[in-house]
């Protein structure tokens, strides 16, 4: 059991990650001339990374990632595509209100990416296929990228709904 259930752990939180890059990767585009784009292309950087970590963490566990695993992926990307179409205050354009919006899925996502690398090490301990890994690095980094997307977030906040930087 505990097997099938890990494995499915794995393919969700890869799943996430796949469309949280797709994310990050459309709000990068953006605002690639600000702050917030210069975070965007190293927090997609690290994030690629995080993503490999992961298929490493599944080969070391001698997992695939499964057909449900595929299609979870997939359906992450087509989110991410769909979400493009809500509708804030510019149909055609990105508005402030789009960054808004994007960073607040960012946030949440980065939560769900911190409980993975919480999870991993503490399961790192007891399962010695792990052992390798220091997941503890991993988890404080995106502690650190949450904050940061925090701060963007709270400059975005202000912007979409006081006209001030």
């Amino acid at each position: 059991m505990y097997e099938k259930r890990m494995r499915i752990y794995l393919d969700d939180h890869l799943s996430m990650i796949v469309g949280e890059m797709e994310l990050i990767e459309r709000c990068h585009h953006s605002n690639l001339h600000s702050e917030l784009g210069s975070f965007l292309k190293q927090f997609l950087s690290d994030l690629r990374s995080q993503k490999e970590i992961v298929e490493k963490v599944f080969q070391c566990l001698d997992y695939e990632v499964s057909i449900q695993g595929q299609l979870k992926q997939g359906a992450a990307w087509l989110a991410e595509k769909i979400g493009r179409l809500k509708l804030n205050d510019s149909l055609m354009e990105y508005s402030d209100l789009s960054r808004v919006v994007e960073l607040e899925a960012m946030m949440a996502v980065a939560q769900e990416r911190i409980a993975l690398w919480v999870t991993l090490n503490s399961l790192g301990i007891a399962d010695v296929r792990l052992k390798d890994f220091d997941f503890s690095l991993i988890l404080s980094q995106s502690e650190l990228q949450l904050e940061e997307l925090k701060v963007h977030h709270h400059s975005a906040i202000k912007k979409a709904f006081t006209g001030k930087h």
